[in-house]
This record gives C-alpha cells, sequence and structure tokens, in this order.
C-alpha cells in the first residue's frame, strides 16, 4: 500500500506543505522540524512521486553523464564524485557510456532529452565530430564539458595541460636532458591535442629534432612498446620520452628494457596520469597525477549553480595536476 504525504504530515504532527518543503530541502525550515518530518517518512516507508514533483517545479532534479568509455580508468573516480556530489544536492544521476560512438554518443544525449534532464555533463568522443551534439546539448539545458572537449563555446572543466607538460619538461630539463620525443594517441580528443601542441611549443627552442620524434599511435601499452622500439632503433636516440599516458609510458618501458637502454641512465621517461600503472611497474613511473575527484566535484558545482540560478550556461575551470617524481626520470 502506498503511503501518502498526507500520512507523513500527520505522523509529524505538520502540514502536509511543511513535509513538501523539508523534503526537498528548503532551507528556510527549522532543521529540527525536517529530522522529524524524515524520521516519519522513513518509518512509513514513504517515497516521494518524483512524477509529479517534476511537474510542480517543471525540474526532475536529474543530471544526465556522458562519457565515453567507463573502461577508461579515467572515468570511474570522476563518475563517483558527480554522483557523491549529486546526491548531497537531493539531485539523481542518469549515467550513460557512448563505446567511443560519436552516432551513439548523439543519440545519447537525445534520449536524456527525453528524460527532462535539468543539465548535461558530457566526456566528449571526438574534438571535432562530437561538436553537433554538445551544440545542440547546450541549446537546450546548462551544458558542462568534462576534461575532452568539442564545442569552444561550450563552457568546459578539466586539467590545465599546458601547466601539466610545462612542469614534466622544466623537471626533465633540471635532469639535464637535451633532446625529447612524444608518443601519443592520434589526435582525436582535446587533451591529446593539447598536450603535444604544448611539447611542440616548449621543446623547440630546446631541441630543434624533436618534431622528427613525435609518435602518433593510440592509447595502448602495445603502441608504447613499438614506439619507443622504433625511436631507440633510430638515430639520435633521445634523452627523453614524453608519453601521453600512463599505458604507453608502461609500453616504453619494456621496449627500453629489451633493448637494454638503461632507465633513466640511457633515457629518461615519463607518463601521464598516475594510474596504478605507475607506481607498480619497475622503474616505477613519473607521471601527472589529475585530481579526478576534485574534477567531478567542481563539475557538478558549476552546474548546479548555473541550474539555480537559472543561467543559460555555467562557469569554466581549469584544474591544476600534480608531477609525481618517480624512477623512471630521476638522474640526480
Amino acid at each position: 500500500m502506498t503511503v501518502t504525504i498526507r500520512e507523513v504530515a500527520d505522523a509529524a504532527g505538520v502540514s502536509t506543505a511543511t513535509v513538501s518543503r523539508a523534503l526537498s530541502g528548503v532551507q528556510t525550515v527549522d532543521p529540527e522540524l525536517v529530522a522529524r518530518v524524515r524520521q516519519s517518512a522513513e518509518a512509513l516507508g514513504y517515497r516521494a512521486n518524483r512524477v509529479a514533483r517534476a511537474l510542480r517545479r517543471q525540474s526532475t532534479q536529474t543530471v544526465g553523464l556522458v562519457i565515453p568509455d567507463i573502461t577508461n580508468p579515467f572515468f570511474p573516480p570522476v563518475v563517483q564524485a558527480v554522483e557523491k556530489e549529486l546526491r548531497r544536492g537531493g539531485l539523481s544521476l542518469l549515467l550513460c557510456d557512448a563505446g567511443d560512438d560519436v552516432d551513439i554518443e548523439a543519440e545519447l544525449v537525445r534520449n536524456l532529452f527525453d528524460h527532462q534532464i535539468d543539465g548535461l555533463l558530457i566526456s566528449v568522443c571526438d574534438r571535432v565530430a562530437s561538436k553537433p551534439a554538445v551544440e545542440l546539448a547546450a541549446s537546450r539545458v546548462p551544458v558542462l564539458q568534462i576534461d575532452q572537449r568539442a564545442a569552444a563555446d561550450v563552457p568546459y572543466v578539466g586539467v590545465d595541460q599546458v601547466d601539466a607538460i610545462s612542469q614534466i619538461l622544466a623537471h626533465l630539463r633540471e635532469q639535464g636532458c637535451q633532446s625529447f620525443a612524444y608518443i601519443g594517441p592520434r589526435q582525436e580528443i582535446s587533451p591529446a591535442t593539447e598536450r603535444l601542441d604544448e611539447f611542440l611549443a616548449q621543446v623547440a627552442p630546446l631541441d630543434a629534432a624533436a618534431a622528427g620524434r613525435v609518435c602518433l599511435g593510440d592509447s595502448s601499452l602495445s603502441w608504447g612498446h613499438q614506439a619507443a622500439a622504433q625511436l631507440v632503433d633510430g638515430s639520435g636516440r633521445p634523452d627523453a620520452i614524453v608519453c601521453a599516458t600512463d599505458q604507453i609510458a608502461l609500453g616504453a618501458l619494456r621496449a627500453l628494457s629489451e633493448h637494454r637502454v638503461k632507465v633513466p641512465g640511457d633515457v629518461a621517461v615519463t607518463g601521464f596520469g598516475d594510474t596504478v600503472l605507475a607506481s607498480a611497474c619497475d622503474p616505477a613511473l613519473t607521471s601527472i597525477r589529475q585530481p579526478l575527484e576534485e574534477l567531478g566535484t567542481e563539475a557538478v558545482k558549476a552546474l548546479t549553480s548555473a541550474i539555480e540560478q537559472h543561467l543559460s550556461q555555467p562557469q569554466s575551470a581549469l584544474l591544476k595536476g600534480e608531477l609525481i617524481v618517480r624512477a623512471s626520470s630521476q638522474r640526480k
């Protein structure tokens, strides 16, 4: 049998309006009264009718989140932080995995509109092909791109890639490195493009040949292994290899070991992400630690602030990564 809001009100000794305000989180309700109402609701097993509440408020209290691949180690901590922060504000999350497919991504965004979401968080599959879906969403609800972006005029929360590459190269120069190589994925996603662009910009005055030591493939261990083997087999072996992901770096370390190249004595190696791989490999990997929990939390705060203030779009933000120095690059 369904428990009604009137029964909760009678049990708590208040009006139905007070029950509604107490359970919806209105801050003007006395905290002791809120506690009494919630205790009565819990004892009776009351569940609010979300559909009716949505119609009254013209809001579903729901936020959508679309990510390209839940198996990517980057996303689970971000998703957990997003859901935790939404729950703290009394909001619900609809999570969608696009499977790295732009067409599926666009379909998921349209489906979320059918659920009348109040706002959208999205980490796009492709920095170019995902742009129409992001711009369509931004014309309907407040939208915030997370980490991977496609539309320059739609707000974004992510890690400062320029600062991260600056930290890596400053450290390598302190270790005496003078020639550099880069192994990364092809440029389908914005962080990959930003990392490579900044690497090339900063090493150009230091090492004119570095642009010829850029190897682009994917983000896998096997690609790191293949690319590093090519680099050490060629002429002019670099002093340092900057890798766009920890997976790539681990593959590079294996290739260097197989070719009897000492790390960091002959070649210093760095990764990006500070995943569990960074401390588990041998030598332990120098890497950029990304503030993933903070990223999810700040994204929700920015989006919900825009929703609550009836703004068309939220504020953008850049967060700083932290260089974690380990044995793979530490010569001094």
